[in-house]
């Protein structure tokens, strides 16, 4: 073999490396790019999110109060029902005793 054919590999050895080293900086490129965009579209979700946080979390804390706030009404108003009953039970005894005094 001489010289001038041993250069000749050489230097198609050396084309086809840089033929795909340059074939994997495309590809490499093409799914950065690709990433790229999955990462944008995430990161603008992430804002979305961000964004009704927020009102949702005010939504959670009025509903809780209103809950607590009904809760206690309730309350108060079984304990004035309770009342309620027990004068209603004292001013029947006390008419029946006015109505029919030796009961």
């Amino acid at each position: 073999m001489t010289q001038d054919e041993r250069f000749d590999r050489i230097d198609d050895s050396n084309e086809r490396l840089t033929r795909y080293v340059l074939e994997l900086r495309d590809e490499t490129a093409h799914r950065l790019d690709v990433i790229d965009h999955r990462l944008d579209m995430i990161s603008a979700t992430v804002a979305s999110l961000d964004s009704r946080l927020p009102p949702l979390t005010k939504a959670i804390l009025d509903s809780g109060s209103l809950a607590a706030q009904l809760a206690r009404e309730q309350s108060r108003e079984k304990a004035l029902a309770a009342d309620l009953a027990a004068r209603l039970d004292r001013l029947e005894e006390k008419l029946s005793k006015l109505i029919d005094p030796a009961a």
